[in-house]
């Protein structure tokens, strides 16, 4: 039977399903989170601030998580984490992809004015992943993830990252579920010195932990895992159901 290249939209709602449920049954909890993070190397940073004048540029996503993921090679961003500890309600003290943490603060990345996919579910070894894009509306992102029918998620009510209420002309408070370790793809071009300077962002020293890199071209999801994979008899029986 004929698989296509990419997800499907039935298949990509599928595992938006299966993250919802998933987040759901282990913590249902969703809390304030106040910044995001990005985690590199000293070279990383060094980098950035001596040859790119401050600027984190979007690079083109590796092939981490599913495989067949149309954002995977096509699409250019920059990953934050999210994934709050569920016992301290804070970002890891560790990370594995670097010693040096850059905190954004979450109405910068996240607010009224941008649009929010789904885009995959996914684990490795312990924990499940959820990958969120954000992108601007009408920008060349944004037609990609419309164009591959990445599932749209209303961004005052939905059940990984959304926007709260505030007062007046406050931003508006982000809230992220503690059930599934959310990563969100910022898929525009960042200034670290304008951050610093309106005090949207912060530089941290950070403990590293393992290769204290991340892998290359990512690493595939699991294949095993019966949480985060679909069904195979499901698909081939909704494919049934289209074509006879």
């Amino acid at each position: 039977m004929y698989m296509p290249n990419y997800l499907t939209a039935w298949e990509i709602e599928e595992l938006y399903e299966r993250c919802a449920d998933f987040a759901e049954e282990t913590d249902y909890r969703h809390v304030p989170i106040y910044q995001m993070w990005r985690d590199k190397p000293d070279h990383y940073w060094k980098d950035i601030f001596q040859n790119k004048g401050g600027a984190m540029i979007p690079y083109m996503k590796d092939f981490n998580g599913d495989q067949r993921s149309a954002i995977n090679g096509n699409i250019k961003g920059l990953f934050f984490g999210c994934g709050l500890d569920r016992k301290r309600i804070k970002p890891p003290y560790f990370s594995y992809f670097g010693n040096q943490r850059l905190l954004v603060d979450s109405d910068f990345i996240l607010n009224k004015s941008k649009n929010l996919y789904f885009a995959d579910f996914y684990c490795h070894y312990q924990y499940h992943y959820a990958t969120l894009v954000v992108t601007n509306p009408g920008s060349k992102q944004d037609s990609f993830c419309q164009e591959h029918e990445l599932f749209e998620l209303d961004i005052f009510d939905n059940p990984f990252l959304y926007l709260g209420d505030s007062r007046g002309n406050e931003p508006k408070p982000v809230y992220v579920t503690l059930g599934v370790r959310v990563e969100v793809f910022v898929t525009n071009k960042m200034n670290i010195p304008h951050l610093l300077k309106i005090r949207k962002g912060r530089m941290m020293d950070v403990q590293p932990r393992g290769r204290g890199r991340s892998h290359k071209n990512g690493i595939p999801k699991k294949e095993v895992c019966d949480i985060c994979n679909i069904n195979p008899v499901s698909y081939n029986r909704w494919m049934g159901n289209i074509w006879y």
